[in-house]
C-alpha cells in the first residue's frame, strides 16, 4: 500500500520539481524518517513567505547510504536536476536519502496553512518527512481534493 508523504521544501527547489528540472528530491534521514517506498506520493509543503501545500509528486527510486555515496551517485547521472546547492544540505548528515520524483503536479489551487489550520486547527505543518494515513481527514479533505482539481481526467 503506498503512502501519503507530507514534507517541507524551500521554495527554489519547489520550483525546480514542478518545472521538471530537479528529478531527485534530497532529504537528512534520521532515526524519525519514515520508510519511503516507491509509490509513495509526496505531498510539498513550501516554506519561506509562502507557506502552502503547492503540489506533489510520485516517488520513484529510492537511494539511501552516506552522503558522499549520494552525491557520488547522482553526480554521475545525467539529468539528475540536482545542484551543490542541493549537495550541501545532505552534507554532514550520517545518511541521506535521494528520492527519485516522477509526475509532479502543481495544485491549481495552493492550500495555505493558515486554511488547513482553521479545519484542523491540531495539524502540525511538517519539520521533516511527515507520513499519514491515506484515510486521514487532511488528506481526503484537502490533499486529495487539490490533486483532482489538477489533473486532466
Amino acid at each position: 500500500m503506498t503512502s501519503v508523504l507530507v514534507t517541507p521544501i524551500k521554495p527554489v527547489f519547489a520550483y525546480r520539481i514542478f518545472v521538471g528540472k530537479k528529478k531527485h528530491d534530497l532529504r537528512k534521514l534520521t532515526s524519525k524518517t519514515p520508510q519511503v517506498r516507491a509509490g509513495d506520493r509526496v505531498v510539498l509543503y513550501v516554506t519561506g513567505t509562502i507557506k502552502a501545500f503547492m503540489g506533489e509528486y510520485t516517488v520513484g527510486g529510492v537511494i539511501t547510504g552516506k552522503p558522499d555515496y549520494i552525491i557520488r551517485v547522482l553526480s554521475e547521472t545525467l539529468r539528475s536536476g540536482v545542484s551543490e546547492e542541493d549537495f550541501s544540505y545532505i552534507k554532514g548528515s550520517e545518511l541521506a536519502l535521494a528520492i527519485e520524483v516522477l509526475n509532479p503536479i502543481v495544485y491549481k489551487v495552493p492550500i495555505a496553512m493558515k486554511e488547513v489550520l482553521r479545519i484542523f486547527p491540531d495539524y502540525n505543518p511538517p519539520i521533516g518527512i511527515q507520513k499519514l494515513s491515506a484515510h486521514e481527514p487532511v488528506v481526503t479533505l484537502i490533499f486529495d481534493k487539490a490533486r483532482s482539481l489538477s489533473v486532466k481526467h
